[in-house]
């Protein structure tokens, strides 16, 4: 692989790492038992400490469940983007992890976190 392509995926896989880490920070919290497990914070409650009604209660839920699914998201993106950054000193970044051929440049530079040529990509997307 070219070694200023190299550069370029591993500064945006560093700074995606980063803005991945913030935004699950931001309604979540690591879990210090699992690595890349995040917990996502049940909401407060209504201000003032007030009972929240019925209604409140499930906008509450609602939050809560909407948390929860990117929660998700985020940490399977955030663990491909850490196994594409602990490819680089092994040195199998870039190339694909079922046949060992490269993967194209314009992938890598689409998705730096990719681990799989076009023919082998999972067909859910991770």
């Amino acid at each position: 692989m070219n070694p200023e392509l190299m550069q370029e995926c591993t500064r945006a896989l560093e700074a995606e790492r980063i803005r991945l880490e913030a935004e699950l920070a931001s309604f979540a919290t690591k879990d210090p038992r699992m690595k890349d497990d995040w917990d996502a914070k049940f909401p407060e409650s209504a201000p003032g400490g007030d009972r929240p009604d019925a209604e409140e209660q499930a906008d509450i839920r609602e939050e809560y469940e909407a948390e929860l699914a990117g929660e998700q998201s985020l940490e399977v993106r955030l663990r491909n983007v850490r196994q594409a950054l602990e490819r680089i000193p092994a040195g199998t970044y870039g190339r694909c992890t079922v046949c060992g051929e490269p993967i194209p440049e314009e992938r890598l530079r689409a998705n730096p976190a990719a681990a799989y040529d076009i023919a082998h990509e999972p067909k859910n997307g991770f």
